[in-house]
């Protein structure tokens, strides 16, 4: 028969310090980790419990069952609390005592804060509980509520003990309900609460030492050993020295778990877990340290490590959600601990090693500026970061090297101006091969523009509309040689591509695009508009003794132009009228008015007229100058000696051919052929 009295001295259910106070200043803010801490300090007071009544049988012996609480049983809702029931020792009269004392030495010597059921009061509005417990040769129980209420500093309330009861030993407590604002924080899904309480006591799951803990939902349940067990592939354990001290070293428990088991409904694969008195105080993604997906036989486990050791307990604070010492003590050991971990997966660093290589390599060939770091790619490679994989990022890598690069060498040469550095001649062959590498990376760069140009030109000459058969327009493949509407006194002078008609072309310093010749010409008022005037700027490209340097006049024609009359649409005759108009303007000038070229007559000028030879085309060079065959059979050529005027009529595809010969050796130099 059992007897409910009320509590003698020993039993009394005061809490021996200032509570509210206490729970007001517990730093817990409503976050889904945080949420859970309530579950956590029941779960971990359990499994001490166990402990306490079986030591190392704890176990095989232990049971621990937690129900998952939600409104209306909706599977889909947040919980609103937990049930957790253990077959531990139970609250007798030295864990009675220890319950309601802050920072307890029991609690100390189970590696706990004794503060744990603060976050209770901070978290929840109320929690239930029941303990049976053997002593004095009876088997008793102790019941009683746990939440503040406003009319009262003490948290205990119907504190109700019973002797000689029948009861199996135990405890359950009823962690219900959450306060709103953690209730909404509290994970929803069953695998995201099964996955961190393995996270959560990992350490117990690799050695072994979790008593059997059943989470039960509404419609079902597993046991967490099992849980872990099922998605767990690799593990070990690493040390890390840090002084002479053997207490200063922590342990690092490796494991790869099957990505199902997700730690945290949001954030990355990849994580440290931080230990402090047995409980997780810190989780840190490393996807970007790692650069890594999902690894794994299968690939299809994430890596967690849990880093715990004697210098991590000293240093949690009291409710196990921080760290006592500062973020450079923090980055220190968190650089080492991703360090180990690295060596742990090598075999799948080494594998994104390979991809980033090959990356690389393929990088370079596409861009040769890059070259010169073909000699030293591995050492590159190995210091690229790991999250560093696909051609963009590896592109702004190499670009990054590249502009440092440039920037030491400026610097080593000041210092030699300035006579300030030693082993002089040493300094100074690096300084010239630097300087050699860099001029062969912007050569290089230069020919893949090239190549990439008259890529771009063999598209224009197919059809732009297919379907309708109808061919670019010569706007096109002008803007691609020469921006329209453009001069050299308004865009860069190495803005053009005039080396594909002719490579002596790129020596010339003044040139108009699309503009009125009344805008270049010192007299003239014509508003005509050739495509493309040329001037040079005492260039020696055509330099011919006792002669002056030719002006340049390009003319394009539409790809494929089917017609041509003999007057307005002679493409001949049209730059014969801009040399006359030329000459007659007597020179050329800057738009400041700064007199360039005079143009007396005589003046020397080459015409190049780009047009497909279409039937009619050839019908009209037939009868004008340009009626001589040049020697390849491909276009045509003639000379008007009164007005010292050559006239070059290439056709699209010849111009293209001839650039490309001219630039085939580079192009299989840089195996872009």
């Amino acid at each position: 028969m059992s007897t409910t009295i009320s509590a003698d001295s020993s039993d009394k259910d005061d809490f021996i310090f200032d509570v509210k106070g206490r729970v007001r200043n517990v730093g817990l803010p409503a976050n889904p980790n945080n949420a859970l801490l309530p579950l956590f300090e029941a779960v971990s007071n359990s499994i001490h419990a166990i402990e306490g009544r079986f030591g190392t049988e704890s176990a095989n012996k232990g049971k621990i069952s937690i129900d998952i609480l939600r409104r209306d049983d909706d599977k889909n809702s947040h919980p609103c609390g937990f049930r957790i029931t253990d077959n531990g020792i139970g609250l007798n009269a030295q864990n009675w005592k220890s319950f309601r004392t802050s920072d307890s030495e029991l609690k100390i010597q189970k590696g706990g804060k004794g503060v744990g059921r603060l976050a209770w009061l901070k978290a929840l509005s109320d929690c239930q509980i029941v303990s049976t417990f053997d002593e004095k040769n009876s088997k008793n129980q102790r019941k009683f509520s746990f939440s503040l209420q406003e009319n009262s500093s003490r948290p205990i309330h119907n504190h109700r003990l019973k002797y000689g009861v029948h009861d199996e030993i135990g405890t359950e407590i009823n962690l219900c309900p959450f306060k709103t604002i953690y209730e909404v924080q509290c994970p929803k899904k069953f695998e995201t609460i099964a996955a961190k309480i393995v996270g959560h006591f990992l350490k117990y799951c690799i050695l072994g030492n979790l008593p059997e803990i059943i989470l039960v939902d509404v419609d079902g349940g597993t046991e967490i050993r099992k849980f872990y067990k099922d998605h767990l592939e690799k593990t070990d354990v690493t040390i890390i020295k840090r002084g002479d001290d053997t207490e200063d070293d922590l342990l690092i428990y490796h494991t790869l778990l099957n990505k199902k088991l997700k730690f945290l409904e949001n954030g990355g694969k990849h994580w440290i877990f931080y230990a402090g008195n047995d409980r997780v105080v810190r989780e840190t993604p490393i996807d970007g340290q790692l650069g890594l997906k999902y690894v794994g036989k299968n690939s299809d486990c994430v890596y967690i490590g849990l880093v715990t050791g004697d210098y991590l307990d000293q240093h949690v604070n009291a409710e196990r959600t921080a760290f006592t010492f500062g973020e450079n003590s923090y980055d220190s050991i968190h650089h080492r601990v991703v360090n180990d971990a690295k060596a742990f997966l090598i075999e799948y660093i080494e594998r994104v090693r390979v991809l980033q290589r090959e990356t690389a390599e393929y990088v370079i060939k596409e861009n040769p500026q890059f070259l010169p770091f073909r000699k030293n790619l591995s050492e590159i490679v190995n210091g690229l970061s790991l999250s560093t994989q696909n051609e963009e990022d590896i592109f702004v890598a190499l670009s990054v090297r590249k502009r440092r690069g440039r920037i030491n060498l400026e610097a080593d040469i000041r210092s030699i101006k300035e006579g300030s550095l030693n082993d002089l001649d040493k300094q100074i062959k690096s300084i010239s091969d630097a300087i050699n590498e860099d001029k062969k990376a912007s050569l290089a760069e230069y020919v893949v523009k090239r190549k990439s140009i008259l890529d771009l030109l063999g598209v224009y000459m197919k059809y732009s509309d297919t379907e309708d058969k109808k061919h670019w327009k010569e706007e096109a493949v002008h803007e691609l040689i020469l921006p329209m509407g453009e001069t050299s006194f308004d865009i860069d002078y190495d803005a053009h591509n005039l080396w594909v008609l002719d490579d002596r072309l790129a020596y010339y310093s003044y040139f108009w695009s699309d503009k009125q010749i009344r805008k270049m010409s010192i007299d003239s008022t014509s508003g005509k508009e050739p495509d493309i005037v040329w001037v040079p700027d005492n260039p020696l490209v055509f330099k011919r003794d006792g002669a002056d340097e030719p002006v340049v006049i390009i003319e394009f024609k539409r790809p494929a132009r089917p017609t041509y009359d003999d007057v307005d649409g002679n493409p001949v005759t049209q730059v014969l009228k801009y040399v006359d108009l030329l000459v007659e303007g007597n020179g050329l000038k800057k738009p400041d008015g700064e007199i360039i070229k005079k143009m007396p007559p005589g003046t020397r000028f080459i015409c190049y007229i780009i047009a497909d030879l279409t039937e009619k085309l050839v019908d009209v060079l037939k009868y004008s100058i340009a009626k001589h065959k040049t020697p390849d059979g491909r276009g045509y050529f003639g000379i008007d000696a009164e007005r010292n005027t050559i006239i070059e009529v290439l056709p699209y595809e010849k111009m293209i051919d001839d650039a490309k010969i001219r630039n085939e050796a580079f192009f299989r130099k840089l195996h872009l052929i």
